[in-house]
């Protein structure tokens, strides 16, 4: 077994023992992207289905990358469809290295782990939520990007 996959099998293990006591969370899911290359023209879904009822949420987008992702930061396309139909469309950027290039996130070894922030203190509908985010880089395949996730938690 290579080196590469026992640092994945050993991050998702603390990762998800971490997570396993997040009192917060109220759904979270993540999709890996195959030979760590995301396309341009692949977009990732996810869906959600929300009876939980609190006053607030947030919506948080979950990046794993590796250090072959070239670049300190990373654009989104961001289409969210809420359970009343309604959709909301946005192009977002986050950073996820600082100036030197040290990696933002947590992680043992080459791979980080990232949850950054897409929208706060949204009024809950109960219902199904629709996610779907492509990258908007101007790389045609996106190198170093492991895992692509999208959580709703309670807000704080």
């Amino acid at each position: 077994m290579s080196i590469n996959k026992i640092l994945n099998i050993f991050f998702c293990f603390f990762f998800l023992i971490f997570t396993s006591c997040d009192s917060q969370k109220i759904a979270d899911s993540y999709q890996e992207i195959p030979k760590n290359a995301w396309h341009i023209n692949r977009s990732i879904d996810f869906e959600f289905n929300i009876s939980e009822s609190t006053d607030k949420i947030d919506f948080l987008i979950g990046l794993r990358n590796n250090n072959e992702y070239r670049y300190s930061n990373i654009f989104f396309f961001v289409d969210l469809m809420f359970p009343d139909g309604s959709l909301e469309r946005d192009t977002v950027q986050f950073l996820l290295a600082e100036p030197n290039g040290k990696w933002l996130g947590e992680g043992i070894g080459p791979i980080k782990h990232l949850l950054l922030t897409y929208k706060e203190n949204q009024e809950i509908q109960s219902g199904t939520y629709k996610f779907n985010i492509s990258h908007g880089m101007r790389d045609s395949i996106l190198l170093g990007i492991e895992d692509i996730g999208f959580r709703i938690e309670k807000s704080k």
